[in-house]
C-alpha cells in the first residue's frame, strides 16, 4: 500500500473546558429558549440555505470502497467483492449493494475525502469529534458523556435556533449511542448544559407497540392535573429563589418546564404518529428499524424539528472486523431501501430544497482486508474483515443547494488516503452551521459563564459550486 500523502489537512485550534463541571440529570433532553446563553459577538445574521438538517448516522464505519468510493482497479484484497454499478448521475458509480440508492444519485453529492488525518481514533472519540465538529479529542475526554464534552452540533442548533412551540429543536432516534449501556460523548450538550441536550427517542418505530415513553401519560394524570402540578411547582419555585444559584437546580427546572411543554403538545404527538402515513409509503421505506426511523425522522423535520439525527444502529453497528460480506448482506438491503425512499420522498415533497442531508460515519475501513492497524481495536481484522481507518472515508450530502449528481474530493488508488483536500470534522460542522444561517464563529458561554467559540472550520463551498 502507498505511504500516506505528504499533504496533511491543516488543523484548527479549538478551546476546551478543562475542569470538571457539575453532572446534570438526564431530564434536560429537550430544546430550550436562549435565555441569554449566547454573547452577541457573532457576525451579522447569515442567510440560511436550510430550514433544517437531517443526519443519517452509520455508527462503526462502513467500508467506503464497497459503497461510495469504488476502486475496481485496486488489488483484490483492497476492493474485496465490490462491484461498481452505474447511477442516475452520468459518470458516477456506487457499489452494487446500492441498486435503489443508485437511482437517486442525481439528488446527492458524494464527498470522498472526509478525514481525521489519523490512522485510528476508535469509535467513541470519533463519535465526539465528528458529531461535535472538532478535530481532536479534548484533554478532558472520557469514554462516557460528561459536562466537559464539546457540545454536539444538534445542541448548538438547539441553543442558537430554539423552537418556540411544543416541538423540540433537535431529536435523535431510535438509539442513543452508548457503550456498556452508558451514553458516549458526541450527542449531548456537554458544557452548554443539559437544557440544550437533544431529545432522545430510544424506541423502535417499527415495533407494533411503538410509543415514546416521555409522551405516555402518567397513570392517573390528565392534562388538567399536570397543569395543576405545574402551577404548584411554580409556587414552590417562587418560595425558593435562593436555590437559583445552584447550577443543577436551575438546569433541572428548565428541563422540567420543557418536558411539560412537549408532553402536552398536540403538535409533537401528531409528528410522532406514523399511522398517519400511507401504508404504501411505509412499505416503500421498508418495515425495518432503519426504514421506519427514517420515515419518522422525515415527519419530525417536516413538522418543524430543526435537527434530526437518525442513528442506524448503536456504537459499532457497521464495524466489520470480520465477515464483511456476510454483514453487508444483512444490513445493506435495509439501508438501500430506506435511504433511497428517504431521498425520493423528500424530493417529491419539495423538502430537499431547504433540508440539508448528510449520511456518514465517524470513520472508514482499512483499505486492505485482514490488515492489522496499529492502535485500533484489540480484535484486529480477520481475513474477511477490515479494521478501523480514519485517514479517509466518504459521506453523502444532499439538499439545500448541494449540487446533486456530483463528487467532491478524491481518495488515492486504494481508497486509503485523501488525494485532494481532506475535509475535517470541523469543516463538516461549519457547513451545517452556515447552511442553517449560523455563523460558525459564534461565541457562546458555557454553564460557568465562560466564553467559547463554537467552531473553527471552513465551509465546504465545493458542495455548492462543484469547484
Amino acid at each position: 500500500m502507498t505511504e500516506p500523502h505528504s499533504h496533511v489537512p491543516h488543523m484548527h485550534r479549538t478551546g476546551f473546558v478543562r475542569r470538571e463541571l457539575l453532572q446534570i440529570g438526564f431530564l434536560g433532553a429537550f430544546g430550550m429558549t436562549m435565555e441569554g446563553a449566547f454573547a452577541p459577538r457573532a457576525a451579522a445574521a447569515r442567510e440560511a440555505r436550510a430550514k433544517r438538517v437531517m443526519v443519517v448516522w452509520m455508527p462503526g464505519g462502513p467500508p467506503q470502497m464497497q459503497l461510495w468510493d469504488l476502486k475496481p482497479d485496486s488489488p483484490s484484497d483492497c476492493r474485496g467483492t465490490a462491484r461498481p454499478i452505474s447511477t442516475s448521475a452520468p459518470g458516477i458509480q456506487v457499489g452494487s449493494r446500492l441498486p435503489l440508492t443508485a437511482r437517486q444519485a442525481h439528488q446527492f453529492c458524494i464527498v470522498r475525502s472526509l478525514t481525521l488525518g489519523a490512522e485510528d481514533e476508535n469509535h467513541i472519540p470519533g463519535h465526539q469529534e465528528v458529531l461535535a465538529g472538532i478535530n481532536r479529542r479534548p484533554p478532558t475526554f472520557k469514554s462516557f458523556a460528561t459536562r466537559n464534552d464539546w457540545p454536539s452540533i444538534s445542541s448548538v442548533i438547539t441553543a442558537v435556533k430554539p423552537n418556540s412551540g411544543g416541538l423540540p429543536a433537535a431529536i435523535h432516534l431510535p438509539y442513543r449511542i452508548k457503550y456498556q449501556g452508558t451514553p458516549v460523548p458526541g450527542e449531548g450538550a456537554g458544557w452548554l448544559g443539559s437544557k440544550y441536550d437533544p431529545w432522545f427517542i430510544e424506541q423502535d418505530p417499527n415495533a407494533e407497540n411503538f410509543r415514546v415513553p416521555d409522551l405516555v401519560p402518567i397513570a392517573g394524570f390528565t392534562v388538567d392535573r399536570l397543569g395543576n402540578r405545574q402551577r404548584l411547582l411554580s409556587q414552590v419555585d417562587r418560595s425558593r429563589r435562593d436555590l437559583d444559584a445552584e447550577l443543577d437546580v436551575r438546569q433541572l427546572s428548565d428541563a422540567q418546564e420543557k418536558a411539560f411543554t412537549v408532553t402536552t403538545s398536540a403538535e409533537t404527538r401528531r409528528a410522532l404518529d406514523l399511522s398517519r402515513e400511507p401504508v404504501q409509503l411505509r412499505e416503500r421505506y421498508g418495515r425495518s428499524t432503519f426504514g421506519q426511523s427514517l420515515l419518522l425522522g422525515r415527519r419530525l423535520a417536516e413538522a418543524g424539528v430543526k435537527y434530526v439525527q437518525v442513528n442506524l444502529g448503536n456504537l459499532n453497528a457497521w464495524d466489520y472486523h470480520r465477515g464483511e460480506d456476510a454483514r453487508m448482506d444483512v444490513m445493506m438491503p435495509q439501508f438501500d431501501q430506506a435511504f433511497s425512499a428517504f431521498l425520493e420522498d423528500l424530493a417529491q415533497r419539495g423538502l430537499l430544497d431547504d433540508t440539508l442531508i448528510i449520511c456518514t460515519s465517524e470513520m472508514g475501513r482499512n483499505p486492505v482486508l485482514g490488515k492489522t492497524v496499529t492502535g485500533a481495536a484489540v480484535n484486529a481484522s480477520e481475513p474477511d474483515g477490515r479494521n478501523h481507518w480514519q485517514w479517509v472515508w466518504s459521506g453523502v450530502f444532499a439538499g439545500a443547494g448541494v449540487r446533486g449528481g456530483s463528487v467532491v474530493g478524491e481518495s488515492d488508488e486504494w481508497a486509503g488516503f485523501p488525494a485532494t483536500r481532506g475535509y475535517m470534522p470541523c469543516d463538516m460542522a461549519a457547513t451545517i452551521y452556515d447552511a442553517m444561517g449560523i455563523d460558525p464563529r459564534t461565541e457562546v458561554t458555557d454553564i460557568q459563564s465562560r466564553p467559547m467559540v463554537v467552531n473553527h472550520g471552513d465551509v465546504m463551498e465545493e458542495l455548492y459550486s462543484g469547484a
